[in-house]
C-alpha cells in the first residue's frame, strides 16, 4: 500500500489505508474521532471500520460497486466511507437536505448497489423515503439506529463483520488501486441536473497532503468539523485528511454556534474549516471568546467572504483565511504562511502544487497578465478524475488538460487568486451550490408565471440569498407560499426553496432576448462590504 521514496524519507502510503495501518500500529491509543455520542481511539476505529468491509464483502460487495449513503456526521458515517475504501469500492455521499427527486436521480446515475440512511433524523423518515427507490434502482437498503421492513441492519452488519475479523476474515482484504474510482461526489449542475464528480484515492490523498502542508497541521492538532460530512469539505477534511495525518477529529450532527463552542473548548479544537456563516457565528457573541481560545486556524470559504469577517477573526487571534476550491478541483489556495492583509481580499495564495492561470472569457488561448479578469483554470494533481457522465468531461476541461472552473477572477503578480464572480449560475447558500436552473425550471411551470430568473444576492447570514425574480401572465398574482408549496409538491430540497420574491413588469434583458441576471442582482443587492 505504498509507493518508493528516497533511501532518507519512508514509503509515502499510495492508499487512505496505509496511513491507517500505520496510525494504528505506532499509535494504537490516540484520540481518531469524537461524535455525538462518544470518542474511537485508531485501534478502535481501524477495526470497526474492517469489520464493517467484512459485513459488506459478506452480503455480495465487491471492488468498484458503488455504496450510497445519506446520513447525518455520525460515527457510522466515517466507518461507512472507510469500509468502503478498504474493498475499493466507491463512496456516494448524499447530502441530508436531498429530498425524492434528487435521490432518485442520484442512485440511478451513480448505479449504487448499496445505500445506508438512518431511519429518521430530525424528524424526517428516510427510510421511508428511500426504500421505494432503492427497490426500484435495485439497490440494497441498509438501516442505521433502526429498521425498515426488508432492508438490513447497520448494527446486525457491523456484528457479522466482528465475528468474520475474529474469524480471520482481515485475509480477505486486498491492496486496492488507488487510480480507480473511491468518490462520486455530486453537485449542482449548472443545467438542472446534479453531475458526478470522480475522484480516485490518488487524487484525494493529494489534496489532504496539500491542505496539511499549506496549514502547518501536525498530528497532535485537533480539527473541529460542523460542515456535514457528505459534503467535499467534510469528506475530504473529516475522512481523509484527518486519516491521513493521524489527528483526532470532532464531529458535530446537529448544527448550533453554542454546541459548536462547547466542543471546541472540550477538545481543545486547533483548526476547521466552514462557510462564512459559521465564522460569522462564532464570532458575533462576546461570551463565546473563552470556549474557542484553542481555535487557531480557521479555512473560510463557500461563500462570499468579507473582507471586514476575514479581519474580526485575525484580530481575535485566529489566522483566518479565505480559500479557493470546488468539488473538481477541492482546495486550489489558501495557507497560513499567506500575508494576512491579503487572506481578507484575496482567495489565497496558489498551493505549491496546484497552477492556476487567466484566459480571454472570448479566447481562450489567450493567457491574461496579473490583475486582468478572465475564466480561473487550473491544474494539479488533487483534480477530478471526470464526471460520472462523461459526455460532460469535453465541456470541462480544454484541449492542453486545464480544468474550467467557470469561475471569473484574477491573479495578482504574487500568485494571489481573487474570485469576482462566476460563469456557472449557480448560488451558494450557506455553502450548498444549488442550480439556479432547476429552480427556475420548476418555479416557470406555475400558470401564472411567464418568466423567471433566480439569483444569489449577499446575505450575511445565509453567503447569499436566493431571490425569484419573475414576469405574472395578465391579471395573475403569485406569493412566496405559493412558490414553496408548489416546490414541495415537486419533491426538491427546502434548501432550494427561495427565500424572497420580486415581481417585475419586465426583465431586463440584452439584444439577444437573454435576461441580464448582472442587472438584477445590482437591483436587489444590498449594499456591498467594504
Amino acid at each position: 500500500m505504498t509507493s518508493q521514496a528516497t533511501p532518507d524519507a519512508p514509503p509515502v502510503p499510495r492508499t487512505l489505508w496505509g496511513y491507517l495501518d500505520t496510525h494504528r500500529r505506532v499509535a494504537p491509543s490516540r484520540t481518531a474521532l469524537v461524535h455525538p455520542d462518544g470518542r474511537m481511539s485508531y485501534v478502535e476505529l481501524c477495526a470497526d471500520a474492517e469489520a464493517l468491509a467484512l459485513g459488506l464483502l459478506d452480503i455480495g460487495a465487491r471492488p468498484g460497486d458503488t455504496i450510497s449513503y445519506q446520513m447525518p456526521n455520525w460515527a457510522e458515517t466515517v466507518l461507512i466511507a472507510l469500509a468502503a475504501l478498504r474493498i475499493g469500492a466507491i463512496c456516494n455521499p448524499i447530502v441530508s437536505i436531498y429530498r425524492s427527486r434528487e435521490v432518485t436521480f442520484l442512485l440511478k446515475d451513480a448505479r449504487s448497489r448499496f445505500v445506508f440512511v438512518p431511519q429518521t433524523y430530525r424528524g424526517f423518515g428516510y427510510a421511508e423515503m428511500i426504500a421505494p427507490i432503492a427497490r426500484a434502482n435495485g439497490a440494497q437498503m441498509i438501516v442505521c439506529r433502526g429498521g425498515y421492513p426488508d432492508a438490513l441492519g447497520f448494527d446486525a452488519l457491523l456484528a457479522r463483520g466482528r465475528e468474520l475479523l475474529v474469524q480471520g476474515g482481515a485475509g480477505r482484504f486486498h491492496e486496492t488501486d488507488p487510480t480507480k474510482d473511491a468518490l462520486f461526489l455530486y453537485t449542482s449542475g449548472t443545467e438542472g441536473q446534479p453531475k458526478g464528480v470522480r475522484h480516485s484515492q490518488t487524487t484525494l490523498l493529494s489534496e489532504a497532503r496539500s491542505v496539511l502542508r499549506a496549514t502547518r497541521i501536525g498530528p497532535d492538532d485537533t480539527l473541529f468539523m460542523g460542515s456535514p460530512l457528505t459534503h467535499i469539505t467534510g469528506f475530504a477534511y473529516a475522512c481523509i485528511a484527518g486519516p491521513v495525518q493521524g489527528l483526532k477529529v470532532c464531529l458535530l450532527d446537529i448544527w448550533d454556534i453554542h454546541e459548536a463552542a462547547r466542543l471546541i473548548a472540550r477538545e481543545q479544537c486547533v483548526w476547521t474549516v466552514g462557510a462564512t456563516p459559521f465564522l460569522q457565528g462564532l464570532l458575533a457573541d462576546p461570551q463565546m471568546a473563552d470556549d474557542i481560545r484553542s481555535l487557531r486556524i480557521f479555512r473560510c470559504g463557500g461563500a462570499d467572504v468579507p473582507p471586514s469577517l476575514i479581519r474580526k477573526a485575525q484580530a481575535r487571534g485566529i489566522r483566518a483565511m479565505r480559500t479557493y476550491g470546488c468539488s473538481e478541483h477541492p482546495t486550489i489556495s489558501g495557507g497560513v504562511d499567506d500575508d494576512p492583509a491579503k487572506a481578507a481580499t484575496t482567495d489565497g495564495k496558489v498551493h505549491a502544487q496546484n497552477r492556476v492561470r487567466i484566459v480571454d472569457l472570448d479566447d481562450e488561448s489567450r493567457i491574461l497578465g496579473p490583475g486582468a479578469i478572465g475564466e480561473i483554470q487550473s491544474r494539479g494533481d488533487e483534480v477530478f478524475l471526470g464526471y460520472v457522465d462523461s459526455r460532460l468531461d469535453a465541456a470541462a476541461f480544454t484541449p492542453d488538460g486545464w480544468l474550467r472552473t467557470g469561475d471569473l477572477g484574477h491573479l495578482d503578480a504574487e500568485n494571489y487568486v481573487t474570485v469576482v464572480g462566476r460563469k456557472k449560475d449557480i448560488i451558494i447558500r450557506k455553502g450548498e451550490n444549488i442550480s439556479a436552473k432547476e429552480v427556475e425550471d420548476l418555479v416557470a411551470e406555475l400558470p401564472q408565471v411567464r418568466q423567471c430568473a433566480v439569483i444569489g444576492v449577499p446575505d450575511g447570514e445565509r453567503g447569499e440569498m436566493m431571490v425569484a425574480v419573475c414576469v405574472l401572465e395578465p391579471d395573475t398574482s403569485l406569493s412566496l407560499d405559493q412558490v414553496a408549496a408548489h416546490l414541495t409538491q415537486a419533491g426538491i430540497a427546502r434548501q432550494k426553496y427561495p427565500e424572497r420574491l420580486e415581481i417585475l413588469e419586465v426583465m431586463p434583458a440584452n439584444a439577444a432576448g437573454k435576461i441580464r441576471k448582472v442587472d438584477l442582482r445590482a437591483m436587489f443587492s444590498p449594499p456591498a462590504d467594504r
